[in-house]
């Protein structure tokens, strides 16, 4: 199944795994797989002033040895910034892991003031065998309108120990999920729209491992007329348009990789931009502060003239997951 291992160097000997929390783990009701109460452990952990790192990765170790148990055949491997949770043996988990670390470098330096790896706890990575369970894990927890599902190759979930998910398979398969879901987790402790977000996340992941264009530019062309309207541009500027189980997902994908190439042709500024955008608008206070235009002149760069400023009034509250807890890679 792994074959692509053959003739890859392997990194650093492993690294010693982290001992597993010694206290009691509380797991959510209710889920098919084991996900912790984070809430209730973290107020009952006692961290120390010094330790906090070292003690969530113990439990961080905990959390992945019970899913390993629940799913059989997995093991835990670590790297210095990194605890894998995966049905590979020592080898590929070992270049996995190096891949990951590798991304980690890069991913920083290309978003240097944006990215961050504050945090505590070494980051948690899962990777399922095969989609039957990768689904069952993330319908786990709060997954947007019931029977709406969107399809996703992986996903970050950003929810009590922020960590990245996805499905086994051949590397250059598993490159570009990497590379995407790493980027949201680096960029996590920004509130940033989700358009901003999934553009930074799409345009690094086309930086680091480029792939073939899903569209030719005049079939987007088409596309982007047929699709975005003054109504369904509120559910991009909302978030909720990544979550659709139809072509208007990947099309939000497009849209938002254009809408961030357009900004960061002035990195600084694009800098400036992520650090003041919020959800609440989609942005549109930070780009009238930082570029001196509003979102809707940016949009009408990529669709032309319409109606596409953001109106916060007619959104939803909470209910987008690609807004505020989920950031699925299509």
């Amino acid at each position: 199944m792994f074959g692509w291992l053959k003739g890859k160097p392997v990194a650093e000997p492993p690294v010693e795994r982290t001992a597993p929390y010694a206290g009691d783990m509380p797991w959510l009701a209710g889920t098919t797989l084991p996900i912790p109460d984070w809430d209730l452990l973290l107020s009952d952990a006692h961290l120390q002033p010094g330790a906090e790192h070292a003690q969530c990765s113990a439990m961080a170790a905990a959390w992945l040895d019970a899913m390993g148990a629940a799913l059989g055949g997995y093991r835990r491997d670590e790297s210095p910034n990194f605890m894998l949770l995966s049905p590979l043996e020592a080898r590929p988990a070992r270049v996995l892991l190096d891949y990951l670390e590798r991304s980690r470098r890069r991913v920083l330096a290309t978003l240097a003031e944006v990215a961050s790896d504050e945090g505590w706890g070494k980051t948690a990575v899962m990777v399922f065998a095969g989609e039957e369970a990768y689904y069952t894990y993330i319908s786990g927890y709060d997954s947007g309108d019931a029977g709406q599902e969107a399809f996703s190759a992986g996903m970050f979930i950003d929810a009590g120990y922020g960590h990245f998910v996805f499905t086994a398979g051949p590397f250059e398969t598993m490159e570009p999920v990497i590379v995407h879901e790493l980027t949201h987790c680096l960029v996590r402790h920004l509130p940033l729209p989700a358009w901003l977000n999934e553009g930074l996340a799409v345009n690094t992941e086309h930086r680091y491992s480029p792939g073939r264009p899903r569209y030719r530019p005049n079939e987007l062309e088409f596309l982007f007329r047929r699709f975005w309207n003054a109504r369904t541009i509120q559910e991009f500027w909302s978030g909720k348009s990544f979550l659709r189980p139809d072509d208007g997902q990947p099309l939000s994908y497009e849209l938002a990789r254009w809408l961030v190439q357009l900004l960061g042709k002035d990195y600084a500024q694009l800098a400036r931009f992520c650090g003041l955008a919020t959800r609440d608008d989609a942005g549109e206070s930070a780009a009238a502060s930082v570029f001196g235009a509003g979102l809707q002149d940016l949009a009408e760069v990529v669709l032309g003239p319409g109606d596409w400023a953001p109106k916060p009034a007619t959104w939803s509250t909470g209910t987008e997951r690609g807004q505020f807890r989920f950031t699925p890679n299509p």
